[in-house]
């Protein structure tokens, strides 16, 4: 009840309005948060309402079919947009977003073709398609294809700081729970009837157990059907939350945002939290300074690299992967398992997931849990070459324009987040956790920035 008394308390809000390249002297505009058009309203209030639809069990129901409506309004717009239409409501969909529409087509691609090489049928290519290829990549598509609507960032970064706020509170009471040893209340909603994992329909807001026999430490799954999946989610809300005008709301969010990462125990994406902000401002304020920097770190580097490897890895051994040493072997297996197997299918790829595996990696599915080799498997060569032309470019262009745009700027963060979670988690199946992200990933591609200018344009601090 709490939280759904501040979805409706913290609508009220006004915001200064967030430009594409903020810098300190921005004169106040008091232009209201609030949605103001049919895609901001849907973007809000799906956003605000994440516990609601989560507590229904209905993430990976409403979710997909929200990208598929929005995609949706794109095409409809762009199809009936005539020389008569305001320049203001024209819609343009970039390069990069065709890009991504095609990558994805690809993959699907390769579920069919998989299907008929398996002869696996094509009842069971349908079911493949709608269960598991329309509620995950295409969501990679769908969301930056709805960024070419009319939907301001400062909306999004608004309602991802709202949530945080609720996502603080929950975190909260869960901890408090977990000292107290109550135990995580657990259901599995009924909406389960419309297929898929069940992992996606179970409610449970933390975990206390065991990797494989081993024990672990208390850990949050909040919204997220895992922990490792809220670990990159929260990154997100953090990265959106800092570009928040507000600076009460702007530390609401990003501390909820960080609970979330710290509290999901994920290994990966609490590297995320240090290497993304230092990652990004290396990419666009590569001066000569830098270049001289690294390049004496470089030479240093070479002339110790041996001691440099042994200390790393015994770190690694000890403060990472010694932390769930049980799952860290397993998700090795898995991929040995699955780059061996991926050799029977090398163009199109199995196109399932293998439901049970082998004893020796714990009866895990074949094909989950090592984004890169699961992708080889899944969906072979094709798929692979598709999804990484695909987010390179999106890298590529992200990072050009993030010299001069705040917005282009927490885009790449994004983007450095996903890619630091691929050593981890299959990103596809989260997509419907992390869309926020992705439309503003599409706002950024909109965006018409002059990549090659001279002048640099400071993006928003913490400092109001």
């Amino acid at each position: 009840m709490l939280v759904l008394i501040l979805n409706f308390e913290c609508v009220n809000f006004e915001l200064l309005p967030q430009l594409s390249s903020p810098t300190p002297d921005l004169k106040e505009n008091h232009m209201s948060v609030k949605p103001q058009n049919f895609e901001e309203k849907l973007v809000w209030y799906t956003i605000i309402l994440t516990y609601p639809i989560y507590f229904l069990g209905a993430q990976l129901i409403w979710i997909p079919a929200l990208g598929f409506i929005l995609a949706g309004c794109v095409f409809k717009r762009w199809w009936f947009q005539t020389r008569d239409t305001p320049e203001s409501e024209k819609i343009s969909i970039p390069l990069s977003v065709w890009v991504w529409i095609v990558a994805m087509l690809l993959i699907e691609l390769t579920i069919f073709m998989s299907h008929m090489e398996f002869d696996l049928g094509i009842p069971k290519f349908v079911f493949t398609t709608v269960n598991n290829w329309a509620r995950t990549w295409a969501l990679m598509a769908l969301f930056p294809l709805a960024g070419c609507l009319n939907i301001r960032p400062q909306v999004i970064y608004r309602a991802a700081c709202i949530l945080c706020l609720q996502s603080l509170i929950l975190a909260t009471i869960c901890y408090f729970m977990y000292l107290l040893r109550i135990p995580s209340f657990s259901y599995v909603s009924p909406l389960v009837a419309f297929r898929g994992s069940a992992s996606f329909y179970t409610v449970n807001l933390f975990d206390v157990g065991g990797d494989f026999g081993e024990a672990r430490q208390f850990r949050l799954r909040l919204f997220a059907n895992f922990a490792n999946n809220l670990g990159i989610i929260g990154n997100v809300y953090f990265f959106l939350a800092t570009q928040e005008v507000n600076k009460k709301w702007r530390w609401i969010g990003t501390i909820g945002g960080a609970a979330m990462v710290v509290g999901s125990g994920s290994r990966s994406t609490i590297v995320c939290l240090v290497a993304v902000p230092i990652a990004s401002w290396l990419l666009t304020n590569f001066g000569w300074y830098i270049q001289l920097a690294t390049g004496l770190v470089s030479v240093l580097a070479g002339m110790i690299a041996p001691q440099l490897i042994d200390l790393m890895q015994a770190t690694w051994d000890r403060a990472i992967s010694g932390i769930r040493r049980s799952s860290e072997v397993v998700r090795r297996r898995l991929a040995e398992v699955t780059m061996n197997r991926w050799m029977e299918a090398p163009i199109w790829g199995h196109g399932v997931v293998e439901e049970k595996g082998p004893k020796y990696t714990e009866h895990m599915p074949i094909g989950t849990h090592n984004h890169w080799p699961d992708l080889l498997y899944l969906h072979g060569i094709v798929g692979f070459l598709a999804f990484t032309l695909a987010i390179v470019c999106g890298f590529v262009e992200l990072t050009l324009k993030a010299r001069k745009s705040a917005i282009a700027k927490t885009a790449l963060n994004i983007y450095l987040v996903l890619l630091i979670a691929t050593a981890a988690v299959d990103i596809q199946l989260a997509s419907y956790l992390y869309w926020q992200g992705l439309i503003l990933t599409g706002i950024a591609f909109k965006e018409d920035v002059p990549i090659f200018a001279d002048r640099q344009t400071k993006t928003l601090s913490f400092k109001s």
